[in-house]
């Protein structure tokens, strides 16, 4: 308990990292699930693996887009905003995915990397591709007609 309150305390002085952290306890997750359906599919139901790995980087993917929105980023933004953050979500995933790929390869085929290092390489090098991305693009915070540097300026002529 007293090392979960340090952290917290210590991550709320630092926003940024903070939210890397929950951004990586999202992706963490998602990890998991696409794993777990992945096999479940191919070894339990006998689903062809290429198509377990399609069915389960999308259900992953829609967790990791509604997870990151509503948790990693706060982002409350409704209505046509959403379909629009859902297509650049999947676009950086996706890029992610190819870049991740590459690089997989690479350090595998060309490097002699053992492929379990490589996948941990990639998929660090890859984490703060996507958090990037979703953090600048994906979901950017709505521009408010009045800045924080604004309201200090106010306050101080007060």
């Amino acid at each position: 308990m007293f090392l979960n309150n340090f952290i917290g305390d210590k991550l709320a002085t630092y926003p940024n990292v903070r939210q890397f952290v929950k951004f990586c306890v999202v992706g963490g997750t998602s990890a998991i699930i696409n794993f777990a359906i992945y096999y479940s599919l191919t070894a339990g139901f006998s689903v062809w693996y290429v198509y377990s790995s399609v069915y389960s980087f999308v259900i992953s993917a829609a967790f990791n887009f509604i997870a990151n929105k509503t948790w990693t980023f706060r982002n409350r933004d409704g209505g046509r905003k959403i379909l629009s953050q859902a297509t650049k979500f999947f676009l950086v995933v996706s890029t992610g995915l190819v870049i991740n790929t590459g690089i997989i390869y690479t350090l595998t085929e060309c490097a002699g990397m053992d492929y379990r290092l490589s996948w941990v390489f990639a998929s660090g090098m890859v984490t703060f591709w996507n958090y990037g991305f979703n953090r600048f693009w994906t979901f950017k915070p709505s521009k408010s007609p009045i800045s924080d540097l604004d309201l200090k300026k106010t306050k101080s002529y007060n």
